[in-house]
């Protein structure tokens, strides 16, 4: 018996040994097809590397982010439903997989699922994460944001983005990032407040100036905007966009005739420019419609204004509006007239009459 007895604890000695040989050699071999896998995924060949993590897993049946690179792989090879096969069964496992419902995701965007998407980016970005939770919630949160404004549901992205904002680190460029989707959103006072975030942090960030310039400019501050198009484009003078806003900015500016702070007289030169260039501008409107503006009769919306102007023409001098300034209102309601109408039928306005437009509805409460 006590030769049995030791016959069996060497045979079972052996066979733990042989046992945990066998388990470390299956370890082994599957993470050296792991690496395989990496290395083609990383290298843009997405069928090699389905093959290596397939094999990964015949070693580690059990490794359940073997099988996620997998899925990921599939999906990098546009295998969509077994991708998506993989990752459901991941999620059975584990529900609360941040970065499983992050790939599912990701995979409703593709597949244009908006109620799809809400939820799985919902279940990532309130999941449990192992590394960096904050970070990858917050990208999480991020790129839904962006998928549900390219699909033009701009009031669900705003609310994405209003929790994204009450979540950003100390960093420039998260606060410039959130101010660019604020602003798609066309919610340019929180699309503002994020770049000036942006440059309490980063004085000189030129991202942040251009962005707090036009955020500014959409809410007809021009003052505002001419500074921060001044630095931006001292920052980077070859951005011809940002120029090209502040030379705007500039011809709003000086032609806007309700300034408070102009004098009198600057005030009637503004406006008889103004008057100028809506005549200008709508009589080449009109001949290129073909419309008759010396008619006594007129038959078009164009030749309708062009006839009152024709009446007020001979007021609109500066000594005439000095004597009743009364009648600045009564021009400028014309000129806005003529360069509405002339937009409409002729195209967008350029230059000095977009200008006018803009001075105009600064005023008018419809920016």
């Amino acid at each position: 018996m006590l030769l049995s007895l030791l016959g069996l604890g060497l045979l079972f000695t052996v066979t733990g040994f042989a046992t945990k040989r066998y388990h470390e050699t299956q370890k082994t071999l599957a993470e050296q097809w792991y690496a395989r896998g990496e290395a083609e995924l990383k290298a843009g060949r997405p069928q090699a590397a389905i093959d290596d993590f397939e094999t990964a897993l015949l070693y580690a049946q059990s490794n359940t982010f073997y099988r996620l690179r997998l899925a990921q792989a599939l999906l990098a090879a546009g295998r969509i439903e077994e991708a998506r096969a993989h990752l459901l069964s991941l999620r059975e496992q584990e529900p609360e997989n941040g970065l499983v419902n992050l790939e599912l995701g990701r995979l409703a965007v593709r597949q244009g699922k908006l109620s799809d998407a809400l939820r799985d980016y919902h279940r990532a970005i309130y999941g449990i994460w192992e590394n960096e939770p904050e970070d990858t919630r917050r990208q999480a949160r991020l790129e839904l944001c962006q998928f549900l404004l390219e699909h033009g549901d701009r009031a669900e992205a705003e609310s994405e983005l209003i929790a994204l904002a009450a979540d950003l680190p100390e960093d420039a460029e998260a606060h410039v990032q959130a101010g660019g989707l604020f602003f798609e959103t066309k919610d340019y006072n929180r699309a503002l407040t994020q770049f000036h975030q942006a440059l309490g942090l980063e004085r000189s960030q030129e991202a942040a100036l251009a962005g707090a310039g036009e955020a500014s400019f959409q809410m007809a501050r021009y003052e505002e905007a001419k500074e921060y198009f001044e630095r931006a484009v001292k920052e980077n003078p070859a951005d011809a966009h940002v120029a090209r806003l502040l030379e705007m900015t500039n011809l709003v500016l000086g032609i806007d005739p309700f300034d408070h702070r102009i004098s009198a007289r600057e005030r009637v030169r503004r406006v008889v420019r103004a008057f100028d260039e809506a005549v200008v501008r709508l009589e080449q409107c009109a001949q290129s419609h073909g419309d008759l503006l010396e008619t006594s009769q007129p038959q078009t919306l164009i030749e309708s204004v062009y006839a009152r102007i024709q009446k007020l023409r001979s007021g609109v001098r500066a000594r005439t509006l000095e004597r009743n300034p009364d009648l600045i209102a009564q021009v400028m309601d014309v000129v806005v007239e003529a360069e509405t109408v002339a937009s409409s039928s002729c195209g967008a306005p350029q230059g000095l009459d977009q200008a006018i437009l803009l001075a105009a509805q600064r005023h008018s409460g419809t920016q």
